[in-house]
This record gives C-alpha cells, structure tokens and sequence, in this order.
C-alpha cells in the first residue's frame, strides 16, 4: 500500500467531497489588463495569455502563486482538460486567462492544478468552434476536497515525478536534436560529391564516375513544372480520403481522386510556407499553392527530395515578399544539384532513409520513447487523483 493509499483509508475512507472551485480560490479576472502588441515595451516581466506566456514586457500587475486557466481560444486540450499554466513571481495577465489565486485552508492551489490536467470540462465551456471558459462556468467546476495531508502526499509526488519527467525529456530530446544534426550533416556531406575525402561512397564513386559528378539544373532534368489545380475548401465532398495541399505541408482536406502520384516532392509556392520542401509517398491533389515536381529517369524521386530539402534555404531565398509570399517555377527550376549515377542516387536515399526513421519514426526509437514518459506520467497521476466521492 502506497503512503497516499495509506492517508486515505486512515483519514478519507468513505470517500471525499467535491465542491466547486468557485468558493474555494479567488478569482482575480478584474485586474488582468490587456497590452496592445504596439504599446508592449520589452521586459523582464512574462505576459500571459490564454496558453501561457506570450511576450516580456517592462511592467507587473500579478505579484504571488498563481493558477491560469484559458478563457478564450486556447481553453481545452484534446481530452477536455483546460489549459493551464502555473505562474510564480511577478507577471501581467490580459484578459484570455482566468487568474485564481489561493483563499480557503482546505485546498492547496497546486492540488488544483493538478487536478485540473484531469478533469474534462468540455461541457462547461461554450462558444463553438471559438470555445469559452465563462467566468460563472469555471467558478462550477467541481474540484476533490481530500484532507490537506493526502493533497500534499500527491503534490509531492507528482511534483518529483513532473522535475524528473522533465530532466528526462531534456536529455531525450537533446539526443533526438543530435541525432537530427547528425542526419544534416550526413547529408549534407552525401551531397558534396566533389569532396571525395571521407566521403562515405567515395569507391562507389570513383567506380562508376571517375570525373566527377556533374551537376544539372532541375530545368534541364524536369523541363517543366505543371500548376496545380486549384480545390477550395468549400468543393471539398465529405469522406474524401485524397489529401489536397494548398499553401502548406498539412492538407487543407481531402478530396475523391489525386491529380498527382505518389513518391512525388512538393514545394509549397504561396503563403507564409512559401519555399518548403514536402514529400508525398501516397497520391495526392495538387493544388495552386503547391508545386508537385515531375517525376524524370534521370533521377530518383526521394533523391530529388533529398536535393531539394538541401536547398529549401534557396527556395525560401527565392520568395517573392511584396503582398502575398510568392515563389515563381522559374525559380525553383534555376536550382542547380548533383546528378550521379542512378545506382549512387539508391545508395544515398537509403542511407538518409535509415536515418530519417531514427528520427522521426513515432514507433521505436528516442521519440517513442518521449511518448512512453509522458504516458507513465499520466497513468499515475490520474490514478493520484481518482477519488471515491463521498456519499450524500
């Protein structure tokens, strides 16, 4: 039996009370204060909005602990729970967070926050696809009274679980941001076929071109670039299972039929993703705000993008900012790449593929085990912060 199991069944066994929290904290709404973006002088002070802290500025109107919960746009995570961030010191809060502070001896305002990454309160909140959290809403949302030694059993330990969950994390994804680096670099030098020293398909190379590689525009190996076709949001039919891009690398919806076939590299064209390099392994639709690069028999579709990730600078380099970011064809076919022979090209995309899966594959590797952290946290503080409710 746990230290919390052995408080509760000596000091709670029959369960314990949920009252709102409305009657148990303040609730210091009426002095938060917005700042315009133009009227904000740059500070040591953290200004907070509805998901945490959104600029510095030079002045304080909040001096405590504090628990802040999202009022407008930003107020739930996918679960239901609220948005919540823990504000220690001095700080300015505008007016898209809910600011509590501590009031009744009964409640640890950290027990709350805790608590709180629990609770579903999807069905206090209003407002549609803006959601809300009303003041009167929040002031109704029932929190557990357990008596104050259980509350600080499990702020302790969630509180030493969440320092060396983060200790964690930073060690993980400082290996992860490595292992990132490595894959630039390793490609990066794949690409420099000219350098041949320490190259890692230096014989293959030698072997197969013995004067170099030469390097070609990618309009003298695409000759064109055909325009997408432009698919708003409004044709899209329902239960479509074709992704559609436009302007971005996440699809804007889907659509029946692709115009374009997979192994294909984009490059986004319009819009502040202007110059982005995205691969495509499944048939998509291609619209106007997306180049789709032509497949050759000179060179390998994944090689190419490869090539093209290399040199998204140049492409983002190339963008036309005047009105909206605009990135011309002409352009992205001035760029000049090395074209080795095609059985290099395989060698070099199986190389960066492997490496590419160290990194980013969710199912193995330091990312999953990322996930796998934050998933043991959660399992333990929800079943912290379970609790019997006390008969009436």
């Amino acid at each position: 039996m746990s230290r919390v199991d052995e408080l509760i069944y000596e000091l709670c066994p029959e369960g314990v009370e949920f009252l709102p929290i409305g009657g148990l904290v303040e609730i210091l709404d009426h002095l938060r204060k917005p700042i315009t973006r133009s009227s904000r002088a740059e500070g040591e002070y953290p200004y907070f909005g509805a998901n945490g802290i959104q600029d510095w500025v030079d002045g304080w109107i909040f001096d405590g602990t504090f628990l802040l919960l999202g009022e407008d746009g930003s107020v739930l995570r996918e679960d239901g729970s609220p948005v919540l961030t823990w504000a220690e010191g001095k700080i300015w809060v505008n007016n898209h967070a809910h600011v509590l502070r501590a009031k009744s001896p009964d409640l640890l305002l950290r027990f709350a926050f805790h608590y709180l990454e629990t609770a579903n309160i999807s069905a206090l909140c209003s407002g549609g696809s803006r959601v809300k959290l009303t003041q009167a809403s929040l002031r109704k949302i029932p929190v557990p009274i357990p008596p104050l030694p259980v509350q600080k059993e499990i702020v302790r330990i969630l509180d030493t679980f969440t320092e060396l969950e983060a200790e964690l994390e930073a060690e993980l994804e400082a290996e992860l941001e490595a292992r990132t680096t490595q894959y630039e670099e390793t490609r990066n030098r794949l690409m420099a076929f000219d350098v041949l020293e320490g190259h890692p398909l230096s014989g293959l190379i030698r072997e197969l071109c013995p004067e170099g590689v030469e390097h070609r525009t990618l309009g003298e190996l695409l000759r064109a670039i055909p325009r997408g076709r432009r698919l708003t949001k409004a044709k899209l039919p329902e239960g479509g299972s074709t992704p559609v891009f436009h302007g971005g690398l996440e699809p804007i919806g889907f659509t029946d039929n692709p115009n374009t076939p997979g192994m294909t590299v984009m490059v986004i064209n319009v819009g502040a993703s202007a110059g982005t390099v995205g691969w495509s392994e499944d048939p998509f639709w291609c619209s106007d705000g997306c180049f789709a690069l032509p497949h050759s028999t000179l060179i390998l579709s994944k090689y190419l993008y490869y090539c093209a990730l290399a040199n998204q600078r140049f492409f983002v380099g190339q963008v036309r900012k005047a009105g909206i970011p605009t990135l011309a064809a002409a352009s992205v076919l001035s760029l000049s790449i090395p074209v080795p022979p095609l059985e290099i090209q395989k060698e070099v995309v199986s190389i960066l593929d492997k490496l590419v899966a160290l990194v980013n594959d969710m199912s193995y590797g330091l990312p999953a085990e990322i996930v796998a952290r934050r998933k043991q946290y959660r399992y333990y503080r929800d079943k912290l912060l379970t609790f019997e409710e006390l008969a009436a």
